[in-house]
């Protein structure tokens, strides 16, 4: 072994001991009370994903517009109490292409180029920060492509990880190859492949087995959905994953999103070969996940709390150290009535190691 590689092999295996000790320790978390953007008249929008580009703006993607693309979001967020004090949106910056159901965005400070994953094609485009193509697109392996999917549970999420500069991605259900879909029916949790890509070549670099907690819902509903909505890279290049189960009762009072954050590390993880079904697998040979947050919003006699959040990432640390985790709910444009619909919510989480 050289010099070279030892060296490399000792900061490796410092690091995977460092982050394993990390994972055993407890985060204090603050989830503050969800606020709705429409109270600052930001458009209604089917806000799907979310990512931090600095001091007090994001850029956010919404799944039904006309063009393919993203809009800035303005949250003055409160230094010490974490809550948001204002907000704003600017109009869509975009290239022109059609709709892609783009479902998540992210973004990389070191190029200030953004990238937006579409679930309708399964591709991954590259943005500059005014909106234009840069002309890249990420190299999605053929066992993640549109033709190994289910329909509707293709990619839901993105982040950009600069601890190791890495692109994450995953599918927000069981894929074709590794098993049937989860559903309140059959309660089995969803069998994913958590994929890395190369920041810079953009090509794939490992896949890791990730699998969900298995449905709440034991009945048939008038609509369900269910899997991984969104992915957040921390600073120590762990990620955030979260589990997203949406149960709409029949006469729609009763029901209910269930979101669960978990903490997975893939430097503490054995990658898998994309040719390798996932069905195949025993439980402990997917990616130890540690629960960070578990809360539920509802559609109640007794309370109107019932959003869908589908977008999460970094935002500002706080005056106390805190760092800021910001989650943004799809409202599917307000849909409902007089009585009530759905709103566009952003909630935020402190997290103080």
């Amino acid at each position: 072994m050289t010099m070279r590689l030892l060296h490399t092999y000792i900061l490796y295996a410092l690091s995977a001991l460092l982050l394993n000790a990390q994972e055993m320790r407890e985060w204090n978390i603050t989830l503050l009370k969800q606020q709705n953007l429409g109270t600052w008249a930001v458009p209604a929008g089917n806000y799907s994903g979310i990512t931090y580009l600095g001091g007090n703006e994001f850029a956010v993607v919404s799944d039904s517009e006309a063009t393919d693309g993203f809009f800035t979001l303005t949250l003055q967020i409160d230094p010490i109490t974490g809550s948001v004090l204002q907000a704003g949106r600017s109009a869509i910056k975009g290239a022109g292409l059609g709709n892609r159901d783009a479902e998540d965005i992210a973004y990389n400070p070191s190029t200030k180029t953004l990238f937006v994953v579409g679930e309708k094609d399964q591709k991954i485009l590259g943005y500059n920060i005014d909106g234009t193509l840069t002309g890249r697109q990420v190299t999605v392996p053929q066992s993640l492509s549109s033709e190994a999917i289910y329909p509707n549970y293709g990619f839901e999420s993105l982040a950009y990880s600069p601890a190791g500069d890495l692109l994450w991605t995953v599918t927000e259900h069981t894929l074709r190859a590794d098993g049937r879909p989860s559903d309140a029916t059959n309660a089995e949790g969803c069998k994913l492949r958590l994929q890395s890509f190369d920041g810079t070549t953009l090509k794939p670099v490992a896949q890791y087995a990730y699998i969900t907690d298995t449905p709440t819902a034991h009945k048939l509903a008038d609509h369900y959905a269910f899997g991984v909505s969104a992915l957040t890279a921390m600073e120590d290049g762990s990620l955030l994953v979260l589990e997203r189960e949406f149960y709409v009762a029949e006469k729609q009072v009763g029901s209910y999103v269930r979101n669960k954050i978990y903490r997975v590390i893939p430097a503490l993880a054995t990658p898998l070969s994309d040719q390798q079904s996932l069905s195949t697998l025993t439980h402990d040979q997917f990616m130890r996940k540690a629960l960070v947050a578990d809360f539920t919003t509802k559609l109640g006699v007794s309370g109107l709390t019932l959003a869908n959040y589908e977008g999460m990432c970094l935002g500002p640390k706080l005056a106390d150290g805190s760092q800021t985790l910001i989650l943004i709910s799809d409202s599917q444009n307000n849909y409902g009535n007089k009585l009530f619909h759905l709103k566009d919510y952003v909630k935020v989480i402190k997290i103080k190691e």
